[in-house]
């Protein structure tokens, strides 16, 4: 009998992204299958019980999921291992409270309370014509829209409606755009784009320039996105 991946997972062994005591106790949530990447994830249960603090165990945080009081991206999740990703907008009706996943100058995904849970950014990671001579936009959480989007670029971001994922803006890769650094040595860094020269985006924040892989750089339009040092 072949045995499947385990679904168990030590403290030591928990990716950088979470910010969890790895000496406390010997086991930690496995994120599951999901619209993230394990190693850029948090599972709902580290996110509700270790990092917001709102439940003391893990039962605890199951019977409140299984209560679908729980919204990401304006949809119930009732699975505790469902992974939750940077920009994912975490919403409590119960609480009237709405959390954004940002990442931090260590490159840790933490919740940011914000406002207004009705959009999100995304993006745009693929680009491909479907059946109709439609063009497919595949988003950074997995998602997918379909529409006119000719003169999307790979790159850009997007503002969707939630829960019904409708395309509300498109922010181009441009010079004098924000962005958001996701990765690399300068990931968690907020910077106004000053160059786009091949795979390279150069930005400045606070007089400061710095580079970084076009690949790890999310345009936010004319406002610099609230990260957490």
């Amino acid at each position: 009998m072949v045995k499947g991946p385990s679904k168990h997972l030590r403290r030591y062994a928990v990716p950088r992204a979470v910010k969890l005591p790895r000496k406390s106790l010997p086991w930690a949530v496995k994120p599951g299958p999901g619209p993230h990447p394990a190693s850029f994830s948090l599972p709902l249960a580290v996110l509700l019980r270790d990092q917001l603090g709102l439940t003391s165990t893990l039962a605890e945080t199951k019977k409140v999921l299984a209560e679908r009081k729980v919204l990401v991206d304006g949809r119930v999740r009732t699975e505790h291992r469902f992974p939750v990703g940077l920009l994912d907008v975490v919403t409590l009706p119960c609480l009237g409270a709405s959390f954004l996943i940002s990442v931090d100058r260590n490159g840790r995904l933490l919740p940011l309370p914000v406002k207004d849970a009705s959009s999100k950014l995304c993006r745009v990671e693929g680009k491909h014509t479907v059946k109709g001579g439609k063009i497919q936009l595949s988003l950074h959480d997995g998602k997918t829209v379909v529409g006119d989007y000719r003169e999307f670029r790979v790159g850009d971001a997007v503002r969707i409606s939630l829960p019904d994922y409708r395309v509300l803006e498109r922010i181009p890769l441009q010079p004098g755009s924000w962005a958001l650094v996701r990765g690399g040595k300068n990931v968690g860094r907020v910077g106004r784009i000053v160059s786009v020269e091949g795979r390279t985006v150069e930005l400045e924040t606070d007089g400061e320039r710095f580079q970084a892989p076009l690949e790890y750089v999310i345009p936010t339009g004319d406002r610099p996105l609230e990260v957490r040092a």
